[in-house]
């Protein structure tokens, strides 16, 4: 960012809204400098999304594979956070798309947030090997071990749920002839992998990768920004927070909160029951 206000912008000659990615005018749509009309029937939706993001036409084989990862990513069920909040919200008698946008604000650093601090973890992992001469094995251990000492989570590794999560082994399984072929480097998938089998070893226990883990890798060998991470799984799971909303509204069930009546399900930590006895709290 410039830094400069606004109106400071403008009044320098800038427009009010400066952008490389849309020209509107009368009669004509132009993204990225391509007619809309050329666009539509002619690429894919998360070739448009690359196009939107990062200003090139993503080839065939790789929006694929992107698209493999947006499919990935599209539903949890109601134990995700954000699948639970849009349907709750469905209850409240809001509209659809609002019930829609509760579920999708829910995503942030802590649920949904994994595979961007995953990019960045791999992106600096890459440079530092590169800047510094060193082999990727080096860095990544000294970067673990940095890691570990301030107790900091490693994204994209582990799963409240999964122990061998079936998502993960399906996109390797696609990412992984690309490599072969030369279509991606591969440089992140390894890395990845690497920092997975090191922290095994150094925990002396089995440890397995996430949806997170091997998204983030495959968002990388395309070339996209980590951070537009978040927003491009907010696109991925509003899939599925739409279908939940929607299959909530169809069953008529009004209110319905985030647990059943039970006491046990909420416990109670403050004070003992207490009265106002002559204008003083006790």
């Amino acid at each position: 960012m410039s830094g400069r206000s606004a109106l400071e912008s403008y009044n320098e000659g800038d427009g009010w809204w400066n952008t490389e990615i849309s020209q509107i005018k009368k009669n004509e749509v132009n993204i990225r400098g391509y007619k809309m009309e050329e666009l539509i029937g002619n690429i894919s939706y998360p070739q448009m999304l690359y196009l939107l993001l990062c200003g090139d036409v993503l080839d065939e084989k790789k929006a694929v594979l992107f698209e493999s990862v947006l499919v990935a990513g599209a539903d949890h069920g109601p134990r995700a956070p954000s699948i639970a909040a849009g349907r709750m919200a469905a209850t409240c008698g809001i509209s659809f798309n609002s019930a829609v946008a509760t579920g999708i604000n829910l995503l942030g650093d802590s649920h949904g947030g994994a595979t961007e601090k995953g990019m960045k973890l791999l992106y600096e992992t890459w440079e530092e090997s590169e800047q510094k001469d060193k082999n990727l094995q080096e860095v990544i251990g000294e970067k673990l071990d940095q890691m570990l000492a301030y107790k900091e989570k490693l994204p994209g590794i582990g799963h409240q749920l999964h122990d061998d999560d079936p998502r993960v082994h399906r996109l390797y399984e696609l990412a992984e002839p690309m490599v072969e072929e030369g279509a991606i480097p591969g440089v992140y998938l390894q890395i990845m992998e690497e920092y997975r089998s090191q922290l095994a070893q150094k925990k002396n226990r089995p440890i397995t990768m996430n949806i997170d883990g091997v998204a983030a890798a495959i968002q990388c060998e395309i070339g996209l920004p980590a951070e537009a991470a978040k927003g491009i799984f907010s696109l991925s799971r509003g899939m599925g927070i739409a279908a939940h909303a929607y299959e909530e509204m169809q069953t008529g069930v009004l209110v319905k909160g985030p647990c059943p009546n039970e006491e046990e399900l909420v416990k109670y930590t403050g004070p003992e029951a207490r009265t106002l006895t002559g204008g003083e709290y006790r």
